[in-house]
């Protein structure tokens, strides 16, 4: 190796010092933190004993009795006798170290990255090269992450203050200088244990991973792993086997951080023990120490730097494991070392100076007391919930304004109040707010792969797309009919598998499968083999799909599918479990986190000008001895007179050249305003919290109390779309729900979960403001915070601390499910060359009921989740557990911060009260979407919840409807099918992308008070003004144009007539004429091309088409997975059935009056069954209209009853629909055999489950499906759709009679007026005054010369520009008058839109 072959990688190291007082007293007024009781992973839940198996390996941790120290069983052996005794060997000081990033993310390629590259990546990462048999790197690809091994040599140096030793007489047992040895890897089988080893502080369990079919369960819960020694009696042992433990095969998320999982693995405990004279066990009772620790890999194949091959530079081996090397002004140096590719190693390091040990007192700064006080401290909420971390931090300041004590913190959060109003105005506009304000909840929603989509590429000059030939389209269509059944279809198999898993977690929980019982045994063998028959028919059924789709474009690449490409359809959404937000609580992660870790190498190592101690040499030098041979070691004699140099006793080293101190000795703690040494104890106990256990009372509200309606938004003037539990009658929830038999308050349950506090929320906050300022114009910046204000916000948001976690395992529970770690019966490995293999353990195979190989491995590792199966009681329940859609509220009944060592928060004090109420009540701050809804109670408006609250708080969040599984709102515009109706074609089908959906276009006439009717093209049609005997008068068709022979018939024209005859009513055409008005003053400007001018003279054009919208799941409704449940079905079904009918109808708010960006102007409801024949063209309901827009003054009643003003009584409800792709179930078919139904039909049967309405709508602008259970679905017309129809559409008016000095002649008929002529210039011109801007034409009316015809025929004039109307003059008689028409010659848009470049 060459000269600078070590690089020094910097680990953050923590002490916790653990006696009785930190337990604290446990008394009424202690709020203190809690030390929770030791609980590890027991593995003995991994058996396959039915009464052993447990859907997670790791309980909650009870903090009922964990304070005083006297009845915490951590710190006192319970089942001592006559009275519990202290278990002296845990007190003392706990380090832990806290592994880089680079071993906690894993790597995997995905489908679209090639394999050279992926490899690279690996390589970089430090995995070892994958080879078949060392030729050739593989190109097999695996959905398992990969993740580096960790260290696993670690030795701890101890620098004792022999002055601080308590008892004096003690000091003779103890060195200044003392170092012991972990073997992290040392695999202990339980047997082999000495016996005076401590299970829960000496070792650690684990479960050690093998490959193949024979892993013996049975012994997973027996080994153990982590052995400590005395450096000077460490040996190494040559029968030892040793564990691969990366992160992935710990089967335990809190492995690497929570110190009692992980004791002499990557933490240690120092219980200052010692041996007297006597040879008996003692321990001091006060102590100052310094700790230095220096970590390697045992193997060099594992260390992520060593590259043997010298295939990569030093830098870029640092970049793949997020490193990167400290400037220290020898950039000569290091910059050579950088470019070099001679193999090194890595040696970690970390120190912590001066932790002071008492046994009798606790540290002078325990930041775990302050937090628990404050948490439960009621009249300043420090808990919220909401849909986000942002929207729960929002929450979180709104309610604490004008409640904080810290100026700054204040200050921090008045900022972020602005910065929110900020984001969601963007564009300095009220619009901006209330559309982001609407999309934020988007974001409450988990989703999933909606399908591939093929289309055609290709556009012309108009942007509008090529319709491709007759042979295209359909071969287009079939292979979108292959590939939407063939996702289908994989999605039903994902769930089948799982399905699969659950028949055989129910078998080996149920405790009568031991018993000799031919019936249970029968069921569970007729529904194992039931599901296999089904999936390996699917499983054939899609391999043919594939087969064909790859045959179709084979066959079409060089033809009709020549320019294929691919998209995605709309995802499928589930919602999300709400976030909880605690403000106030450091988050524990360093705040450089996430920086790339800052190493050095041996150059730039801190030196001392004084002698470094002799026995700190000697301890390195016995370090070298020990392990000879180890590269990384070589470094060790400077590292430890670093760690001397650094001591805080020792005056500051004067740096050297090229020398700089290691990361975390600096003031960068998160806490103090940054005066803490990261490396220096300070008298201080760590803060580090790692994961939440929560658990609520969740009560069912029936789901005919809830209503979807608007609510008002918390910061937005503009009100929300939700769901909401009105309280219109005055009566509240809470006695709604003692009604019925059962009482519906009956249906509550307990729902709990354990969630993982990552870094990543509180380290974003920063980022999303910095990309902010950056993003947003200073001009509109300043309208919120002016420059001091935002550097302010810069340099001071780390101090708003604040954790955040969802409640995941909510929705879960809801379904019957469980989320944990948990046995499978199937082995995932990775081979050396990639290869991913799955096979089924033997000892989990139960061939009596046809759990055997084949059936197991049909799970294909669908097995994250468990059912309840027999494990959770509802026999005494009257009402179903299991619940296919969310609609309830929930209260904590339990919230516990706990921390890596231990320390919990609680929100709630666990220790149970006499009384109704177990626990007391917890207020949290609750984001609008989760708020209840109001009542008025005696006077005082309380919120409206399943049980009364004190006073005007609330405990409760409200759930509002959710589906609890995959879900999506289609919507489309749809056209009339050919042979539609008929031979199991559906009437409607969408669009395709090159057909336009419009059927007819309305243009508001101001100047005649008329309604003009255009067919889609932008040819004029039809027009009908108010006025006349009748009230409303008909043009005739085309008038004043002469119908257009050319003109292609189109077959909407029906609609369109039947909407004429409609308007011919004077009511119907008074309220059209007030709907598009009032629509037209709330529409958003119209694009920049549109003549602006002629706002005076018509409307905008609005749109008229036909859109089909449809709730779909994406597969087969979850079923009640509760084997003991006294009712099994729940109250409504997703899907209906021959049993149940009953299904949810959800509703759809459709546009909104209040939202610009919203373009619905009024919708016409559909027949249900439109007949192809005697249905076509009146497939619409036009008797009335749905709008908002019933009254020129908002809020006044309709102008005529043809206008049903939209709101919650009559929002569109849908039902969920799935069609299977494939038989569900085995009726009538056991065995599944074919035929299936096939792609054309599973299209048409999907369409025929579209919701289809007709709408006018303003085409520049989308509108938007709202319902709260879904996010905000939104249709909007392609550009091309609209454009050439803008091209067409003129402005004409009646004008008249005018007098003009001179007769206008004869009828042209070599220049009759028609669609196509009206925008050239005229051959002859009309002296008229001048109309000022625009091309105008003067349309004359004449007798038709042919006798047969009725209407008149017109010329088109020019405008000459005659007299000057501030000088009147006289012309010579005689004058002529004339009635006709002014029509401006220039279209509404002055040019199609030039495409972008």
């Amino acid at each position: 190796m060459a000269e600078s072959d070590v690089v020094l990688v910097p680990l953050q190291l923590q002490a916790f010092v653990l006696n009785p007082e930190v337990c604290n007293t446990g008394k009424d007024d202690d709020n203190g933190a809690r030390i929770v009781p030791i609980t590890q992973p027991n593995y003995t839940f991994l058996r396959l004993d039915n009464f052993l198996i447990q859907s997670d390996v790791l309980n909650h941790a009870d903090l009922h009795n964990a304070a005083p120290a006297q009845t915490n069983p951590r710190m006192y052996d319970m089942g001592a006798q006559p009275e519990p005794l202290p278990r002296r060997n845990r007190y003392g000081v706990y380090l832990h170290w806290i592994l880089p990033q680079a071993y906690r993310s894993g790597i995997v390629a995905a489908d679209s990255v090639p394999p050279e590259r992926h490899e690279k990546e690996r390589l970089q990462r430090g995995l070892p090269p994958r080879t078949d048999r060392g030729t050739s790197t593989s190109t097999k690809k695996t959905d398992t992450p990969e993740y580096l091994q960790p260290p696993t040599r670690w030795i701890i140096i101890r620098k004792l203050e022999l002055d601080s030793i308590k008892p004096e007489e003690a000091k003779p047992y103890f060195r200044e200088y003392d170092a012991w040895v972990l073997e992290s890897d040392y695999q202990w089988n339980l047997d082999d244990i000495p016996l005076d080893y401590d299970l829960q502080v000496d070792v650690s369990p684990f479960v050690v991973g093998k490959e193949g079919e024979g892993v013996d369960i049975n012994q997973q819960a027996e080994v153990f792993i982590g052995r400590k020694s005395r450096l000077e009696d460490y040996s190494p042992d040559p029968n030892a086997n040793y564990a691969n433990i990366s992160l992935l095969r710990s089967s335990n998320p809190f492995f690497a951080d929570f110190q009692l999982h992980n004791s002499n693995v990557f933490s240690s405990l120092d219980n200052f023990e010692y041996s007297d004279d006597t040879n008996s066990r003692s321990y001091l009772e006060k102590a100052t120490a310094s700790y230095y620790l220096v970590g390697w890999h045992s193997d060099a194949s594992t260390d992520p730097l060593f590259d043997g091959s010298g295939r990569l530079q030093h830098s870029e081996k640092l970049e793949g494991i997020y490193m990167s090397l400290k400037s220290s002004g020898i950039d000569e140096i290091t910059n050579k070392f950088l470019d070099d590719k001679y193999p090194i190693r890595m040696c970690l390091h970390g120190a912590m100076y001066d932790v002071k040990w008492d046994v009798n007192s606790k540290p002078k700064s325990v930041p775990a007391d302050n937090y628990s006080e404050a948490l439960q401290q009621q009249n300043i909420p420090t808990i919220s919930l909401g849909t986000t971390p942002m929207d729960a931090l929002i929450t979180y300041c709104t309610a604490r304004r004008g409640l904080e004590t810290d100026e700054i913190i204040e200050k921090l959060e008045e900022d972020i109040l602005a910065i929110d109003s900020l984001l969601h105005a963007r564009d300095d506009g009220v619009e901006g707010q209330r559309e982001a304000k609407d999309m934020i909840y988007n974001w409450n929603f988990s989703r999933s792969q909606g399908g591939t989509h093929y289309f055609i590429a290709g556009e012309d000059t108009q942007g509008e797309c090529k319709k491709p030939g007759d042979d295209t389209i359909s071969a287009l269509k079939k292979l979108n009919e292959f590939q939407q059944i063939l996702d289908a279809c994989n999605r039903s198999a994902t769930q089948y598998r799982w399905d699969m898993f659950s028949l055989w977690w129910k078998y080996v929980t149920d405790v009568t499968n031991k018993q000799e019982d031919d019936v249970d045994t029968a069921t569970f063998k007729r529904l194992v083999e039931d599901i296999s028959k089904r999936l390996n028919q699917l499983q054939a059924h899609i391999k043919e799909l594939e087969d064909g789709i790859q045959t179709q474009i084979s066959q079409g690449k060089d033809g009709s599918l020549k320019d294929l490409k691919t998209n995605t359809l709309p995802f499928y959404f589930c919602a999300r479990d709400p976030t909880v937000l605690v403000g106030g609580i450091d988050p524990g992660w360093p705040a450089d986190y996430s920086d790339n870790v800052a190493v050095r190498i041996a150059i730039q190592c801190v030196t001392s000008s004084k002698e470094v101690p002799q026995e700190l040499i000697a301890l390195a030098n016995l370090a070298s001895q020990m392990f000879p041979q180890t590269a990384p070691l070589k470094e060790a004699l400077g590292l430890l007179t670093e760690f001397w140099a650094l001591l805080p006793v020792n005056p500051t080293p004067k740096l050297q050249e090229g020398q700089v101190y290691p990361q975390f000795h600096d003031q960068l703690s998160s806490t103090a305003n940054n005066k803490l040494w990261r490396d220096r104890w300070e008298d201080r106990q760590p803060w580090f919290p790692l994961y939440v256990e929560w658990e609520v009372e969740y009560t069912h509200v029936p789901f005919e109390f809830w209503s979807l309606d608007e609510q008002a938004a918390r910061l937005s003037a503009g009100p929300l779309v939700r769901y909401g539990i009105p309280a219109t009658d005055g009566t509240p929830l809470w006695d709604k729900m003692q009604s019925g038999k059962p009482e519906k308050s009956k249906d509550t349950r307990i729902l709990s979960g354990r969630v993982l506090i990552l870094p990543q929320p509180s380290f974003s906050l920063a980022a999303k403001v910095k990309q902010l300022f950056a993003d947003t114009p200073p001009g509109v910046l300043e309208d919120y915070l002016d420059a001091d204000e935002r550097q302010n916000l810069l340099d001071n948001i780390n101090k708003l601390s604040y954790l955040s976690c969802p409640l995941s395992g909510l929705t879960e529970g809801l379904l019957t499910l469980s989320s944990g770690t948990h046995i499978k019966p199937e082995n995932k490995y990775v081979e050396d060359d990639g290869t991913q293999t799955t096979t089924a353990v033997e000892t989990a195979r139960f061939p009596q009921v046809s759990l055997d190989k084949h059936n197991i491995e049909l799970i294909a590792n669908n097995s994250g989740f468990t059912p309840y199966a027999s494990q959770n009681d509802y026999t005494s329940s009257p009402f179903c557990p299991f619940k296919p859609a969310t609609h309830g509220q929930f209260r904590f009944v339990k919230f516990n911060i706990v921390d890596k060592f231990g320390q919990s928060l609680a929100a709630i004090n666990q220790k149970p009260r006499p009384g109704p109420r177990t626990y007391p009540p917890l207020y949290p701050c609750i984001s609008d979407f989760y708020e209840p809804q109001l009542v008025a109670v005696d006077s005082v408006k309380v919120a409206n919840t399943v049980h009364p609250n004190e006073g005007t708080k609330c405990e409760f969040m409200q759930l509002p409807p959710q589906i609890n599984q995959n879900s999506r709102l289609n919507a489309d515009f749809v056209i009339r099918q050919k042979g539609g109706g008929a031979d199991g074609l559906s009437y409607w089908r969408p669009v395709t992308e090159w057909e336009n959906p419009i059927w007819g276009w309305l243009v508001i006439n101001y100047a005649d008070y008329g309604i003009q009717v255009f067919l889609p093209d932008g040819t004029f049609y039809r027009e009908v003004r108010i006025g006349g005997p009748n009230g409303a008068l008909a043009e005739p068709k085309w008038l004043p144009f002469a119908e257009d022979p050319n003109l292609p018939h189109d077959e909407n024209n029906a609609q369109l007539d039947a909407l004429v005859d409609k308007l011919k009513d004077k009511d119907y055409l008074l309220g059209f004429w007030v709907m598009i008005g009032t629509a037209i003053q709330n529409m958003p400007a119209t694009p920049g091309s549109y003549a602006q001018f002629l706002g005076s003279l018509v409307g905008k054009p609005l749109a008229l088409v036909n859109m089909g919208w449809s709730l779909e799941l994406d597969g087969p409704s979850l079923q009640n997975q509760s084997t003991r449940a006294k009712v099994v079905e729940p109250e409504i079904h997703l899907l209906p059935n021959q049993d149940y009918p009953d299904s949810y109808e959800f509703q759809v708010k459709l546009g909104d009056q209040h939202r610009e960006y919203d373009g619905l102007v009024g919708y016409f409801d559909s027949i249900s069954d439109p007949k192809p024949t005697q249905d076509e063209g009146h497939e619409l309901i036009l008797d009335y209209v749905n709008t908002y827009f019933v009254a020129e003054k908002q809020g006044d009643p309709p102008v005529t009853d043809s206008l049903h003003i939209i709101n919650t009584t009559n929002y569109p409800k849908f039902r969920p629909y799935w069609v299977p792709p494939f038989p569900n179930d085995g009726v009538g078919n056991s065995e599944y055999a074919p035929p299936y139904i096939t792609p054309e039909e599973y299209t048409e049967a999907r369409n025929d489950k579209m919701r289809v309405f007709g709408a006018i709508l303003d085409p520049f602008t989308p509108i938007h499906g709202l319902s709260s259970f879904l996010p905000a679905r939104s249709l909007q017309l392609p550009s091309w759709t609209w454009q050439d129809a803008m091209q067409n559409i003129t402005a004409f008016f009646h004008s008249g009679p005018l007098n003009v000095v001179s007769d206008v002649g004869s009828y042209d008929d070599m220049h009759p007026l028609t669609t196509s002529s009206m925008k050239d210039a005229p051959a002859r011109n009309l002296s008229l005054p001048s109309l000022g801007a625009g091309d105008w034409n003067w349309l004359q009316p004449f007798v038709d010369p042919d006798p047969t015809h009725n209407l008149p025929v017109f010329n088109a004039f020019g405008i000459e520009k005659k007299g000057n109307l501030m000088t009147p003059g006289f012309e010579k008689g005689p004058y002529t008058a004339v009635e006709g028409f002014l029509q401006l010659r220039r279209p509404l848009m002055v040019d199609n839109p030039k495409k972008d470049n």
